[in-house]
């Protein structure tokens, strides 16, 4: 069995105003934060953003961004305690990078959206069309 490193984790609500981005984060997120402020209108805030002891962003440069533009003032975040500098470093870098080996499902994908009361306005924006959309534009290059 594995052992994890011993973290304190506390969800605390702060103003979004003591928050400090990563410094030299290597993501380029402004037009990410855009679309991350639109999923939170329609769905809420609900993944927070995860900080040191410091109040330092250590997973949710993106969120804090978005919820800027949206002018919110405070929000809930993870706190975690008990990581070294290198730890935190090397967090920082696996929650960015670790989503990029993932690959969609589309068939599963399809399914999750077809036939449900979703913003199909909103998971276009994001590239994600309903079967029957796809169909729509086969049929409009077919017929062109």
């Amino acid at each position: 069995m594995a052992t994890l490193p011993k973290i304190k984790k506390e969800i605390r609500t702060v103003k979004l105003s003591e928050l400090t981005p990563y410094p030299g984060n290597p993501r380029h997120n402004n037009k990410s934060a855009k679309m991350v402020a639109k999923s939170i209108q329609e769905y809420g805030y609900i993944n927070p953003i995860v900080v040191d002891e410091n109040l330092v962003v250590l997973a949710g440069n993106t969120r804090l961004k978005a919820l800027k533009i949206l002018q919110i003032e405070e929000a809930d975040v993870l706190v975690v305690s008990g990581l070294s500098e290198a730890q935190a470093a090397g967090f920082v870098i696996a929650d960015n990078r670790i989503g990029e080996y993932s690959k969609w499902n589309m068939a599963g994908l399809t399914r999750m959206v077809d036939g449900k009361e979703v913003n199909s306005e909103f998971l276009e924006e994001l590239g994600i069309r309903s079967v029957d959309k796809m169909k729509e534009e086969l049929e409009d290059l077919i017929n062109s």
